[in-house]
């Protein structure tokens, strides 16, 4: 098995919410300026989404532990 199908595997096995406007999505601004940045620096760009996603799923869960759900 690749370590693509590995990481696509990975996010099949992790129970996300359906919402589609929940706070894991990127707007398409973000997507559009990333995509900009990725044309001259693909490496960083990457790493600026891993630690995007990072940040935003640790407020998520923040913000969850707070409702107290």
């Amino acid at each position: 098995m690749s370590e693509i199908e590995k990481m696509k595997r990975y996010i099949e096995r992790t129970k996300l919410p359906e919402d589609p406007m929940d706070n894991f999505c990127f707007c398409l601004g973000e997507l559009d300026e990333i995509g900009r940045y990725a044309q001259a620096d693909m490496f960083h760009a990457l790493c600026l989404l891993f630690e995007y996603g990072k940040a935003k799923g640790y407020r998520a869960a923040k913000a969850e532990r707070r409702a107290g759900t």
